[in-house]
């Protein structure tokens, strides 16, 4: 007779021993170089108010799985962790000293989780760096991203950035046609990206321009291009974010470039945004960015920068670069019987004292 088995939801897993040991391993790498970095660890319910989220992000409330509770009310589960810590931050920590340094690990639950994937069950791992306006604090979220990646072990990755005030700009000059074309990017859609651009009244020039923007990609070069652009807008004001592209790539000479083409999925940041990603996988192994209104929404008025990363995906591109990861250690077997089975278990606790491992002969 053939057994019915029963099924995990869609979009979840199992993980078995072998995966959970390279789980934790990912995890104490990356959760090392937090502590090093002086971030303290930072828990926030999985069952949340959906009120909580939608303040928070439009767009994460539409991707949440949402439940209703025993007296009616609308609950989610929660699809990132920065929002919650925005609320945890204006209820209970506005009288800190700041800036507040979190890390975090958890379970983030959204239908379509990846697109091209059925995923709806992510392990986040990533911190939160509270208090301090645009500028240092953004290079060292950097600094620790970059850092946090080469300690799992990863052989090669780059962490891709933007900055929203040159949308902001972009928008402020180009109008709504800027919006069309945002839309189309934000889709990765660039045959929609070139008819709404061919179909528009921009001036041959201007046209010109939004094909040399979006071609903008690496480090001091990029830099030089965006400047020769903007040069041939001049009513265009880009001359701070440029400035501010040239402080981050002087820092970091390696692993670091500016994608012009590159938007966020998320609604709230407010400065620069970035992704890391690696040729070992097709997708981003996660992403951050400046949210300086986010916890303005639940009451407290303050800055703050992070990011966060996927922890199956960085362990699936370290499997995919060959990396040997450590073997659980069996214990050595002792047998037993009623008769001596107290002089085993102390034997058993002399062992483990010694940092051995031993269990019994079943």
């Amino acid at each position: 007779m053939k057994k019915n088995y029963l099924r995990n939801p869609k979009g979840s897993r199992d993980w078995l021993p072998d995966e959970v040991i390279k789980q934790e391993f990912v995890r104490q790498s990356l959760v090392k170089v937090f502590e090093l970095w002086g971030y303290q660890p930072i828990q926030t319910p999985i069952l949340i108010n959906h009120d909580t989220l939608s303040l928070g992000s439009k767009k994460l409330s539409d991707i949440a799985f949402k439940l209703i509770g025993e007296h009616g009310e609308l609950l989610a589960l929660r699809a990132d962790l920065t929002t919650p810590i925005a609320r945890v931050t204006a209820e209970r920590l506005q009288d800190q000293k700041k800036p507040l340094r979190f890390y975090y690990v958890g379970k983030v639950f959204r239908y379509h989780a990846r697109k091209t994937t059925n995923e709806r069950e992510l392990y986040q791992v990533g911190i939160e760096l509270i208090g301090v306006r645009e500028g240092i604090s953004d290079l060292e979220c950097l600094g620790i991203l970059s850092d946090g990646l080469k300690k799992s072990g990863l052989k090669s990755f780059l962490i891709l950035i933007n900055h929203s005030s040159l949308w902001n700009e972009l928008f402020r000059y180009f109008k709504e046609i800027a919006y069309e074309l945002h839309k189309a990017l934000s889709q990765k859609n660039l045959i929609l990206f070139n008819s709404i651009l061919k179909k528009s009244r921009l001036t041959k020039p201007e046209k010109e321009f939004w094909e040399k923007l979006i071609q903008i990609k690496g480090k001091t070069d990029a830099i030089k291009q965006l400047k020769e652009l903007n040069r041939k807008i001049k009513k265009l004001k880009l001359k701070n974010v440029i400035s501010y592209f040239e402080k981050v790539l002087n820092l970091f000479e390696e692993n670091v470039e500016i994608d012009l083409s590159f938007t966020s999925d998320l609604d709230y940041y407010t400065g620069i945004y970035f992704e890391a990603v690696t040729e070992s996988l097709g997708r981003s192994l996660g992403s951050g960015g400046r949210y300086d209104q986010l916890i303005n929404k639940f009451g407290f008025n303050i800055p703050a920068v992070g990011f966060s990363l996927c922890l199956e995906d960085i362990l699936l591109a370290l499997e995919n670069q060959k990396k040997e990861f450590s073997k659980f250690n069996p214990p050595k077997l002792i047998k037993a019987s009623t008769k001596n089975i107290k002089s085993v278990f102390k034997n058993i606790s002399r062992l483990h004292k010694s940092n051995k491992h031993a269990s019994l002969s079943l």
